[in-house]
């Protein structure tokens, strides 16, 4: 870990981790087409939440079959080859982990006791409320093993899984299905679970999913050396709030404004999506608050000594390009 600084990351840096169950640690083959051909045409939709367009009665026979699929699947479930390494890592290091899923606990028991796998005390299903991807479903998780929602990490290899991750504000880590479309929600991809659970032993920096887009245009030395940059900003810039959403996707660490300035009604009527609360909120808090969703690592901080000035129509771009080339 010695090797891994801001802005990379690395799943080892995580202190709790949060497991999809189904081809994560248990491999039970469901296919679910021919309940979505039954029932939606086919359609590739979210079986429970699509389960409420229907009458009341196909809802009763929907469940019975999904329920029949599962316990089908759970019986001859076999683990995911790395399931049992992972937990004995979490072991070693300490690591509060649970179990997060859409499928039923009877299911999740049984394919439990087939693979002789322990399940951990915290073990979610869709029977426990609400479910992946709702970010609550997460945030649940999180609170019950005690570690904070962003200092967790989710484990999975399905697209749920990644945007409950994106939601919630939890770092994802996608295994298993790494071909899929649904690579570009994920912060890192391993093809299989075990690779993951090596990368874990030696770990190397990995770029999280925010600056993915970014290294892609520039280049990871690029990040490297904006990371370090400080942007600052004029307490009366009434596009702070884009300006500052530049700066930070231009990959600066360290945004700062002048120290007792608060959030103007200038400001504020060209804020995206900025609610009222905002209004005379100390603007170094704001612009954090509103930052935080795409860009959780970044600082925002008052008079930094060190901060490379942005007044008038001078572009974040320019800037940042003077400053790394």
């Amino acid at each position: 870990m010695d090797n891994i600084f801001l802005p990379f990351w690395h799943p080892v840096l995580a202190q709790g981790f949060i497991l999809d169950w189904d081809g994560v640690i248990a491999d039970t083959d469901l296919d679910f087409s021919g309940i979505r051909n039954k029932y939606f045409d086919g359609k590739r939709v979210p079986l429970i939440e699509a389960g409420e367009w229907l009458s009341e009665a196909h809802q009763i026979e929907l469940w019975q079959d999904i329920g029949d699929l599962e316990m089908e699947g759970a019986e001859n479930a076999v683990p995911v080859s790395g399931a049992f390494e992972l937990i004995e890592w979490c072991g070693k290091n300490s690591i509060p982990w649970c179990v997060v899923s859409r499928n039923s606990m009877e299911s999740i028991k049984l394919a439990a006791l087939r693979i002789g796998f322990p399940l951990p005390e915290v073990t979610l299903s869709r029977d426990n409320g609400p479910v992946k991807p709702a970010p609550e479903a997460l945030w649940l998780a999180s609170d019950k093993i005690g570690i904070p929602y962003k200092e967790c990490v989710m484990i999975g290899d399905f697209l749920y899984d990644m945007i409950g991750a994106r939601r919630s504000g939890i770092r994802g880590v996608l295994v298993e299905r790494t071909g899929e479309d649904w690579n570009v929600w994920a912060d890192a991809c391993f093809e299989t679970l075990e690779k993951m659970v090596s990368s874990l032993i030696n770990p190397e920096p990995l770029v999280p999913w925010e600056y993915h887009d970014l290294v892609k245009e520039k280049s990871v030395d690029w990040l490297r050396a904006s990371w370090k940059k400080v942007i600052s900003f004029c307490p009366d810039d009434r596009e702070i709030a884009l300006r500052a959403f530049r700066a930070a996707s231009m990959g600066s660490g360290k945004l700062s404004v002048p120290s007792g300035s608060t959030v103007s009604i200038e400001q504020w009527r060209r804020w995206p999506g900025g609610k009222t609360g905002f209004i005379g909120m100390e603007l170094s808090r704001a612009l954090k608050n509103f930052l935080d969703g795409h860009y959780p690592m970044i600082e925002v901080v008052e008079d930094a000594v060190d901060g490379h000035l942005v007044e008038g129509e001078t572009s974040i771009e320019s800037i940042m390009e003077g400053l790394i080339n």
